[in-house]
């Protein structure tokens, strides 16, 4: 019984404290704040590259618009696609369009449901 409640406890605690990283699959959305004058507003700016290098073209991104993972690469980068837009006629009319590659530390993680 006392292995038992050993165990079970270990395995909370590391469960608690495991932090994996988004993969393919994954919903992001970009990190945001709320400003003074009540919209949202990025931290810093969040730029969006050709390739997962830091030398790349890059553009910055304008939009609080959710996204998911296709590829992901060393160094934290993930390539970022568009997702359906249901305020739209037609709702896949935009999707699965590669955007960019992006920093995983540029964005938090997002329940699935978001990039449905």
């Amino acid at each position: 019984m006392k292995k038992i409640v050993i165990m079970t406890v270990l395995g909370l605690v590391l469960a608690a404290t495991a932090q994996a990283a988004p993969g393919v699959g994954a919903c992001l959305a970009p990190k945001s704040k709320v400003g003074s004058d009540g919209r949202l507003q990025f931290p810093k700016p969040v730029y969006l590259y050709a390739t997962p290098d830091r030398q790349a073209n890059k553009q910055l991104l304008k939009v609080f618009s959710p996204v998911t993972v296709t590829a992901v690469a060393k160094g934290g980068w993930v390539q970022l696609v568009t997702v359906p837009d249901y305020s739209q006629a037609d709702p896949n009319a935009g999707a699965g369009k590669v955007i960019g590659w992006a920093l995983t530390s540029d964005f938090s993680a997002q329940s699935p449901r978001n990039c449905a």
